[in-house]
C-alpha cells in the first residue's frame, strides 16, 4: 500500500471523520473486500437517514492510513470490536448532523465570510487571495457555493462541539491540586514474602479434598468431547517434493533482479489529485484533467514543483514539505507508483501515474543503495521458486481435495493415498479446544456437527490458515457428564494447596504490616528503596504501585501490604511524598488533558442522550459479513 502518502491522513480512528478538510475535500477510495455486498448496502440508519456500506469502506480507508502513518498493526482493522466502533463512529457523526439541523444551528452569511477570509490556505502574504481561492476550488473540482456549502456545515457542527466545551468548567485551583497528585513522587521501601516459601508446609487431607468436590459439584462437570484424526494438506506438504534447476533460479532472478535491490532506497516527492472509486467515469475524467493541467504547468517551470504540491496536492502531509515523501523501500508504495519511482532518474518528473488513490504526478528526488548479487540472494530466490512452485500445484489440487473428501466421506483414505498425508490424531477435546486446536471456530463448528460425530463422517476441507486445509473424522465420541472425585482428585489438591498456601502468605503479611504500624516489631531488612510516580513505576507491577499510590500520606512513615497474583505479598513503607516540586509546565500541561477529557466526557453523554432521543438501528448481517 502507499504507506507514505498515508501520513498525511491525519484523522484519529475513534472519531472516523467527522468534519471535512478544505483542501482534501473527498475522502480516499473504497477497498474492494465488501465489494460483493454492494457500496449501498445500509450498515446502520439513524432516524431516516441510511449509513451505507460505501460510508463505512471509506472510513476503513481512512483509520488504514492513521494506523499505518503510527507504524501500528493494521490487524487490528479486522477485529469485530474495531468495525463495530467504526459503524458506531459514523452514527455519532449523523446524530450530531440530525442535532445540527433540529436545534437550527445556522452561520449566517457573514460569519461564512469572515471565517473563509481568515482561513490560511486562501492567503498570501498573510492576506485572503481571490484567485488563490478561485484556484483551489478549482483544481479540486467544486464550485465556490459546494465549497461554502461544505463549509458552513462543518462550522455548524462546530457550534455545537464548542457549546459542549463552554460547559467544561473546573476551578484552577482545585486542577493544581489535582496536578500535585497526579505528579508526585513517592518514597518507598519494600519486602517481599514468597508464595512458593509457604507451598511446602501446607498440607490437604482427603476429607478436605471431598468436602470441596461435593460443595463444587458443577465445577467437574467435563463438556462434551471428541477425539479426531485428521489431515492436512498445505503448500509446506508439497514444498519438499518439487525440485528447480539452476537455470531456472538463474533465469527466475534475472527477469525479477528488480526485487533484489540491497539496500536502495529512493527519495521522491509527489503532488496527489484524489479520485474516489466512488465517483462516475466524468468525474474522474474532470480531475485526471485538471491534473494533466497542472502537470503541463509544472513541465514548464520544474522548479516550482515544491510550490505546485504546497497549493495543490490533496496528500495534506506530504504537501506542507513540498510533496516529499522522503526515502523508502520497494513494497512500500503501491505498485504503480513503486513501479515509476524505481524507473525514473534523479530529477525526472513522471507522467501522470493513475493508483488506487489518484492521480500523482511523481519527481524523483535521490537514490541510495545497491543491487544485491545472484550469489548473494541465490539461497533465496531458489526458496522463493520452490515455494511458488508449491503454491501452483496446492492452488490446481485444494477443490480436488475439498471434493474427495466430501464425496468419499466415510474414511480420510482417499486423500492419504492421493497426496501422501500423514493421518494424526488428536488427545481428547472439548468444543473450545477444538477452535484453540487450529484457532478457527469453522472448524471447531465442523467436528462438532452432530452428523460428523454420529456417522463418524469426514469434515469439510476448512481453510485452518492461508494455504492451509484441512480435513477430520470424528474417532471417539464421549457425552458431557460430572467427573468421579478420583478423576480430579488431584487437581483438588493442587488447588487447595495453593489457596491455603495463599492464604497463609496474606494473613501473615497482614500481622506483619500491623505489627510495624503499632511498632510492635523490628523492621524487616528492605530489599528494595525506590521512588516512584504514576508514570514511572520502577519495574513495580501495577499491582503493588497503585497499592502505593491509595496509602494515607497524610502522617508518614506509614506501613501497608498487597498480595500480588504473580506469587508474593509486598510490605511497603511509604516514608516521603514530593507534592511540591511540579513544574509550571506540567501543571499547564496536564490542564489541558484534565479538560480535554472532561471536554469529552460531555460529548459522549451528549451523544448518549442523541442515541436514546433516536431511532438508531445496525445492520448485524453487515457487520457479520465485513467480519
Amino acid at each position: 500500500m502507499l504507506e507514505t502518502i498515508r501520513n498525511g491522513l491525519e484523522k484519529k480512528w475513534a472519531k472516523v471523520v467527522l468534519v471535512i478538510i478544505v483542501v482534501p475535500f473527498a475522502l480516499f477510495g473504497i477497498d474492494s473486500y465488501l465489494n460483493s455486498m454492494g457500496s449501498n448496502v445500509t450498515v446502520a440508519s439513524v432516524n431516516n437517514f441510511e449509513i451505507t456500506a460505501q460510508d463505512f469502506q471509506r472510513s476503513m480507508m481512512v483509520l488504514q492510513e492513521r494506523l499505518d502513518a503510527e507504524g501500528q498493526d493494521r490487524s487490528i482493522l479486522q477485529s469485530p470490536e474495531f468495525k463495530k466502533s467504526v459503524i458506531d463512529s459514523l452514527v455519532d457523526s449523523q446524530l450530531i448532523k440530525s442535532a445540527v439541523d433540529k436545534y437550527n444551528f445556522r452561520i449566517s452569511d457573514d460569519q461564512l465570510s469572515t471565517y473563509i477570509v481568515g482561513m490560511p490556505d486562501f492567503q498570501e502574504n498573510g492576506k485572503f487571495s481571490q484567485d488563490r481561492y478561485d484556484q483551489i476550488v478549482q483544481y479540486n473540482g467544486l464550485t465556490p457555493k459546494k465549497l461554502e456549502q461544505q463549509i458552513r456545515g462543518d462550522m455548524a457542527t462546530q457550534q455545537i462541539q464548542g457549546t459542549l466545551a463552554n460547559l467544561t468548567y473546573f476551578p484552577k485551583k482545585n486542577i493544581e491540586e489535582i496536578a500535585k497528585i497526579a505528579y508526585q513522587k513517592r518514597h518507598v521501601k519494600l519486602y517481599d514474602m514468597l508464595l512458593l516459601d509457604y507451598e511446602d508446609k501446607v498440607k490437604v487431607s482427603d476429607d478436605e479434598i471431598k468436602e470441596f468436590y461435593e460443595a463444587n459439584t458443577d465445577s467437574f462437570i467435563r463438556p462434551d468431547q471428541v477425539k479426531i484424526e485428521f489431515v492436512v494438506y498445505s503448500v509446506a506438504n508439497i514444498v519438499p517434493n518439487v525440485s528447480v534447476s539452476d537455470e531456472e533460479v538463474k533465469e527466475f532472478y534475472e527477469f525479477n533482479k528488480q526485487n533484489y535491490e540491497g539496500d536502495e532506497e529512493r527519495s521522491a516527492s509527489h503532488i496527489l489529485f484524489l479520485a474516489d472509486a466512488s465517483q462516475s467515469d466524468d468525474e474522474v475524467e474532470k480531475v485526471r484533467q485538471k491534473a494533466s493541467n497542472v502537470l503541463k504547468d509544472i513541465k514548464k517551470n520544474p522548479k516550482k514543483f515544491e510550490e505546485f504540491a504546497k497549493d495543490l496536492s490533496q496528500d495534506p502531509e506530504s504537501a506542507k514539505n513540498g510533496g516529499s515523501l522522503g526515502f523508502f523501500k520497494r513494497g512500500v508504495m503501491v505498485k504503480e507508483f513503486e513501479e515509476t519511482a524505481f524507473t525514473l532518474n534523479k530529477g525526472e518528473i513522471s507522467d501522470l501515474v493513475r493508483t488506487d488513490f489518484g492521480f500523482h504526478i511523481i519527481r524523483l528526488d535521490d537514490i541510495k543503495g545497491d543491487q544485491v548479487s545472484f550469489k548473494d540472494v541465490k539461497t533465496q530466490v531458489k526458496g522463493e521458486l520452490l515455494y511458488g512452485k508449491a503454491l501452483e500445484i496446492y492452488n490446481t489440487n485444494a477443490e480436488d481435495f475439498s471434493n474427495i473428501v466430501y464425496e468419499q466421506k466415510e474414511s480420510l483414505d482417499p486423500v492419504i493415498e492421493k497426496y501422501n498425508l500423514e493421518v494424526q490424531q488428536s488427545p481428547w477435546m472439548s468444543k473450545a479446544d477444538a477452535e484453540n486446536f487450529f484457532n478457527n471456530p469453522v472448524f471447531s463448528e465442523a467436528v462438532f456437527d452432530q452428523t460428523i460425530i454420529d456417522n463418524k463422517f469426514n469434515t469439510p476441507a476448512v481453510e485452518v490458515s492461508p494455504n492451509n486445509l484441512v480435513s477430520a473424522r470424528v474417532i471417539d465420541f464421549r457425552k458431557s457428564e460430572t467427573q468421579s472425585l478420583d478423576d480430579v482428585k488431584d487437581n483438588i489438591k493442587t488447588f487447595l494447596m495453593k489457596r491455603n498456601s495463599q492464604e497463609n502468605l496474606i494473613n501473615d503479611g497482614n500481622k506483619l504490616v500491623e505489627a510495624l504500624q503499632n511498632g510492635s516489631v523490628k523492621e524487616p531488612e528492605w530489599i528494595d528503596e525506590l521512588t516512584i510516580d504514576r508514570s514511572d513505576k520502577q519495574g513495580l507491577s501495577d499491582v503493588i504501585a497503585e497499592e502505593i499510590f491509595k496509602m494515607n500520606a497524610s502522617d508518614l512513615p506509614v506501613y501497608s501490604g498487597i498480595y500480588d497474583p504473580k506469587g508474593e505479598f509486598m510490605v511497603i513503607k511509604l516514608d516521603k511524598v514530593d507534592s511540591d516540586n511540579i513544574l509550571k509546565e506540567d501543571v499547564e500541561f496536564f490542564n489541558e488533558e484534565f479538560m480535554a477529557a472532561i471536554e469529552k466526557e460531555i460529548e459522549k453523554s451528549y451523544i448518549e442522550d442523541l442515541r436514546a432521543d433516536s431511532k438508531v438501528k445496525i445492520n448485524s448481517k453487515f457487520l457479520q459479513f465485513a467480519q
